[in-house]
C-alpha cells in the first residue's frame, strides 16, 4: 500500500517510516487515516521487529493536527476517519493501537513537535531528540486542551506536576528539557549523534529473538495494564472535555481564526506568537 503523507523503507527487519506532509508536516485526517492503515499493517507483520519514525522536513517533525480537520469533525464531516472505539477520537484511538504493536515503535525528532505530534509521540515506546528540538502542547492558550491522548499519556511519563507546567506553560520545551522530563529518552547535541545512536539502537533490537521482544514488551504492557481502566477513562474525558471547550462559542471562534493562518512556515515556526496575535480571550 502506498501513502501520500508518509514513505516507508524497510531494511531488513527494521522499516523506517518518513514524515512528509506539507510545510510544517501537518497531521491531517488524511494522514492520521493513513497511520491507521500502517498500523493495521504492522499488526500482522511477523517480520519487522522495530520501526522508526522520523521526518523528511528539516524544522518540522510534526507541526500539529489540522485546524481544519478539527473543525470537520466538530461539525460532524463523515469523510474524516473515525475511530472505532465508541467515546475515544481517531488520534486516541491509533495511539491506542500503536501501544500494543508487536513491534518496538521508535521517534527520531530534530525539530519542532507540538500538539497531535507530540501526542503521537508519547504513544510510542521510545523517543530520541536532537536538543535543537521542541516540544509543545499550545492548546490551552487557544481555550481547549491535548485531546489525541496528551492529557493522559504525558502525566505517566512525566509525572502530573511537570506535565501539568508543559500543558499550561504553552510553551516550546527543548529536547534537553524533554531528557530532564521524562517524556523523551534521551537528547542529543546534534542531528548526526541523534542520528548515530538511533540507528544503533535499533539495530541492537532487531539483533534480537523476535520472541524475546515480545516476551519483553507483554511484560511491560502487563505491568501497565492495571492502569487500562484509568487511562481509558482519562482519554474518554479528554474526549469530553474537548467538546466542551469547543461547545464555547468564543473559543470556537478562534479555532476559525486560526485555521485560517496557521499551517505555513511562517506563522508555525513560531506558534505561541501566532496565537496569541491571532484570538481573542
Amino acid at each position: 500500500m502506498s501513502f501520500t503523507t508518509f514513505t516507508t523503507e524497510k531494511d531488513g527487519d527494521i522499516l523506517t517510516v518518513t514524515f512528509n506532509n506539507g510545510d510544517v508536516n501537518i497531521l491531517s485526517a488524511t494522514m492520521a487515516g493513513e497511520l491507521v492503515a500502517l498500523v493495521d499493517q504492522l499488526s500482522a507483520d511477523t517480520e519487522t521487529k522495530a520501526v522508526v519514525f522520523e521526518s523528511a522536513n528539516e524544522k518540522f517533525f510534526i507541526a500539529h493536527f489540522d485546524i481544519g480537520d478539527i473543525i470537520r469533525i466538530i461539525e460532524g464531516d463523515e469523510s474524516i476517519p473515525a475511530s472505532k472505539t465508541p467515546g475515544l477520537n481517531v488520534l486516541q484511538a491509533l495511539g491506542l493501537s500503536i501501544q500494543n504493536l508487536p513491534q518496538v515503535t521508535v521517534a527520531k525528532i530534530d525539530g519542532i513537535c507540538r500538539g497531535g505530534g507530540f501526542e503521537f509521540m508519547l504513544a510510542l515506546d521510545m523517543c530520541f531528540a536532537s536538543e535543537r528540538s521542541q516540544f509543545c502542547f499550545p492548546e490551552a492558550a487557544a481555550g481547549f486542551l491535548p485531546a489525541g491522548g496528551g492529557s493522559t499519556l504525558l502525566p505517566l511519563k512525566a509525572g502530573s506536576g511537570r506535565a501539568l507546567e508543559v500543558m499550561l506553560a504553552c510553551r516550546d520545551f527543548t529536547g534537553k528539557e524533554a531528557e530532564q522530563y521524562h517524556f523523551v529518552n534521551r537528547s542529543f547535541a546534534t542531528a548526526e549523534a541523534l542520528d548515530a545512536y538511533v540507528s544503533d539502537v535499533v539495530k541492537r533490537i532487531s539483533a534480537n529473538n523476535r520472541d524475546a521482544i515480545l516476551a519483553v514488551k507483554s511484560v511491560t504492557r502487563k505491568t501497565s495494564s492495571v492502569m487500562g481502566e484509568s487511562i481509558l477513562a482519562g482519554l474518554a474525558q479528554e474526549n469530553e472535555s474537548m467538546y466542551q471547550c469547543l461547545a464555547d462559542p468564543v473559543v470556537m471562534a478562534n479555532i476559525r481564526k486560526l485555521a485560517a493562518v496557521t499551517g505555513s512556515r511562517d506563522t508555525e515556526l513560531d506558534l505561541l506568537a501566532t496565537i496569541t496575535s491571532t484570538i481573542e480571550i
